[in-house]
């Protein structure tokens, strides 16, 4: 067995991308641990948290940095060889995020499309558009933003937002007036 080093890391999340905590909470990082025990412990914590389908743990491994490296991208595809978008369509990269959260993201995007056999994604370790990848615009593709707001007691909110690169102004009041519907109810479930 080798010396590596392992995290559990999880908790309940805000939604099935496993990306971000729920909402008042802060997300569990337990270990060091050697492999087997590290095992052991998720057994034992997805044991418990089976019946609440937003509680996931993933092992992490010590080795892993905490940098965000990974990206998930793809999108639709002319064909099954998976080398040609389709028409009309450009390549949509989503992050940069760790690796943990990249896989989380990309289990979300593949359970919606997991009915459109010509839809692909894959997570890529530093990805640059110029890395080999199929064609397409990855600027122009969908733009992640997260804002981190602080709270008192040193807590944390965060707020993700992704949206297509390019947008039409018609498709912008669309989204800025969603975006206010949402502040409005969030405001009100806070009262």
């Amino acid at each position: 067995m080798s010396n590596q080093k392992f995290y559990v890391v999880g908790g309940e999340y805000a939604d099935t991308s496993f990306t971000e905590p729920a909402t008042g909470t802060q997300l569990e990082r337990r270990g060091p641990y050697d492999e087997r025990e590290a095992k052991a412990i998720w057994r034992e914590l997805t044991g418990k948290t089976v019946d609440n389908a937003m509680v996931r743990y993933f092992l992490k491994s010590s080795e892993e940095s905490n940098e965000k490296v990974y990206w998930v991208v793809g999108g639709e595809y002319a064909d099954s060889s998976f080398t040609k978008l389709a028409s009309g369509k450009e390549l949509e990269v989503f992050g940069p995020f760790e690796k943990w959260e990249g896989l989380g993201f990309w289990r979300a995007l593949t359970s919606r499309s997991v009915d459109d056999a010509m839809v692909r994604y894959d997570i890529r370790k530093n990805y640059s558009a110029d890395s080999g990848l199929p064609t397409g615009r990855a600027n122009a593709g969908p733009v992640t933003k997260t804002v981190n707001i602080a709270l008192s007691e040193g807590r944390t909110a965060t707020v993700m937002l992704t949206r297509p690169g390019a947008m039409s102004p018609a498709d912008a009041k669309i989204l800025l007036s969603e975006l206010e519907g949402a502040v409005s109810r969030l405001k009100a479930q806070l009262q």
